[in-house]
């Protein structure tokens, strides 16, 4: 095939510019005032859900979550990840000459280019310090309003309940048989497309953009929770009293079964793509 003219490299340069001219990717999250995004809401539906489990004027099916994480003293490690990938594609339509004959043959070429953004935080909660706070008034923990997946029901108490009722679990908390952990991943993905006929133009041996090959745009928000039972597991809760209450709740044991449900999620996908490549 001849080199390329100068005009086919024109029209790739302007199919870059277009793709590399995209702004920066929406976050699926609520943004401020100031146009920062923000997963406050986010954050706040997790702690809401554990007060609604741990409250002590609920019925009796809250009551079994609440006296299972409280007497348990869990804790609670979540990582938040939201991401978001936009991705532009242009389909020209470059046309041949072979000389010295005269044939003419058409073929579709696609250029496309992506821009990826992730962000990814880890939290920890204590279900006793949740309670203190809910119980004391210090802060109620009301639900958010669902601004974004994530701020919506979770079914956290789903897990606490499968936990709660599995028989002979392990209790035993040590880092080389971490027992009394449990836990589980949501995941929301929300997929926008867009196809259209754009411009076109003609060049010496080209015709492009032509048809615009594809624009989309996939939001995913997931968070992983790790609970795992504390130190003060199987001990009465000290007094409440009305002033802010906090203890370290750096626990080890959650930290650890998180670290393990991250590295499944990640080979299960790994293994997801190498079946799609087979």
């Amino acid at each position: 095939m001849s080199p390329a003219k100068p005009g086919m490299l024109a029209a790739a340069a302007l199919c870059a510019s277009f793709l590399s001219g995209c702004a920066v990717p929406i976050y699926d999250v609520p943004y401020d005032s100031a146009g920062q995004p923000t997963v406050k809401s986010i954050v706040d539906r997790i702690q809401c859900e554990i007060k609604e489990m741990v409250r002590d004027d609920s019925d009796d099916v809250a009551a079994f979550h609440g006296r299972f994480l409280l007497n348990g003293d869990y804790d609670a490690e979540i990582s938040l990840s939201v991401e978001v990938n936009d991705t532009g594609g242009l389909a020209p339509n470059m046309s041949y000459l072979h000389p010295p004959t005269s044939f003419t043959f058409n073929v579709s070429g696609t250029l496309s280019g992506s821009r990826d953004h992730t962000f990814t935080e880890n939290i920890q909660l204590s279900t006793r310090e949740t309670y203190r706070e809910w119980k004391s008034g210090t802060n109620l923990h009301e639900c958010p309003p669902a601004d974004t997946n994530l701020s919506g029901r979770l079914g956290l108490s789903d897990f606490v309940a499968m936990a709660a009722l599995t028989p002979r679990r392990d209790d035993t908390i040590t880092l080389a048989t971490p027992g009394g952990v449990f836990g589980g991943t949501i995941t929301f993905v929300i997929t926008k497309n867009l196809s259209a006929i754009g411009p076109t133009w003609q060049l010496v041996n080209f015709t492009g953009p032509g048809a615009l090959g594809s624009l989309s745009q996939v939001n995913t928000d997931k968070i992983t929770v790790a609970f795992a039972r504390g130190p003060n597991a199987g001990k009465p809760m000290p007094a409440i009293v009305k002033r802010p209450w906090r203890r370290d709740i750096s626990n080890p044991y959650a930290h650890e079964f998180l670290n393990q449900l991250l590295t499944s999620s990640i080979n299960t996908q790994l293994q997801i793509l190498r079946n799609s490549l087979r």
